[in-house]
């Protein structure tokens, strides 16, 4: 697992907002994000509801949102999650949908592929 923090900007379809010093963790799945930052950017919400397991152990009731993620020079979509006190984090499923992985030993993230959307057909 690895920690790094860094700026972002998070776009929908209304918004965009740089958001400063955000956790990038590589033991969440996914990018949580608070519901305010959500309803501001005009994120697209996905019907239902996911249970999440916190750290803690407890199930929490998240709502999921197709926001667009921008980190470094690699912006890509991505799925973010936010539930009641949802702090905001970076999780691998955003790292590697903008083709970025987080090296342990540096702490930096560096880019797994050319910059851009991959399609390998």
């Amino acid at each position: 697992m690895g920690h790094l923090r860094i700026d972002i900007m998070v776009r929908g379809t209304k918004n965009q907002k740089e958001l400063k010093d955000v956790l990038i963790d590589t033991g969440a799945n996914y990018t949580f994000l608070p519901e305010s930052i959500m309803e501001e950017i005009g994120a697209s919400i996905i019907p239902g509801l996911i249970d999440v397991e916190l750290r803690d152990g407890r199930i929490a009731k998240a709502k999921s949102y197709g926001v667009r993620i921008k980190i470094k020079d690699a912006e890509a979509p991505c799925i973010a999650l936010t539930f009641d006190g949802a702090k905001t984090v970076i999780g691998m499923e955003t790292l590697e949908s903008a083709g970025l992985k987080l090296d342990p030993v540096s702490e930096t993230l560096e880019f797994t592929r050319p910059k851009g959307m991959a399609y390998f057909y």
